[in-house]
């Protein structure tokens, strides 16, 4: 039976998309480095967090890049603080290629907590 679980998926009303909205984020919002990433956080009054990704080519290959945008989806969607009404810019360091999950959910959750 599929219907009895809830929709966990990375859904289009969670992802910051918009220029604009990305511009605002990085003007407005808080800042918080670490060395896999620099996390930008501002309310959004939504209802619930929106997650925006920057991964440059300096991160590395393609593959690496794309499993370091993979590993921060899936961390911002089992963070239990997702429902808070903030935007979360994310750009990935170099060091990012070696973050797991875990330590992403630890990192998504100081800027949330």
């Amino acid at each position: 039976m599929h219907g009895a679980r809830p929709c966990q998926q990375f859904a289009r009303e969670h992802r910051l998309h918009r220029k604009a909205d990305i511009q605002r984020t990085l003007q407005r919002g808080r800042k918080r480095v670490f060395p896999e990433l620099v996390l930008y956080s501002l309310d959004n009054g939504l209802g619930h967090a929106r997650l925006g990704l920057s991964v440059s080519r300096k991160t590395g290959n393609a593959v690496q890049r794309n499993r370091i945008k993979r590993r921060l989806r899936e961390a911002f969607r089992v963070s239990p603080l997702r429902n808070r009404s903030l935007d979360i810019l994310a750009i990935a360091r170099p060091a990012g290629k070696d973050g797991g999950v875990a330590l992403f959910v630890r990192q998504i959750e100081k800027v949330l907590g």
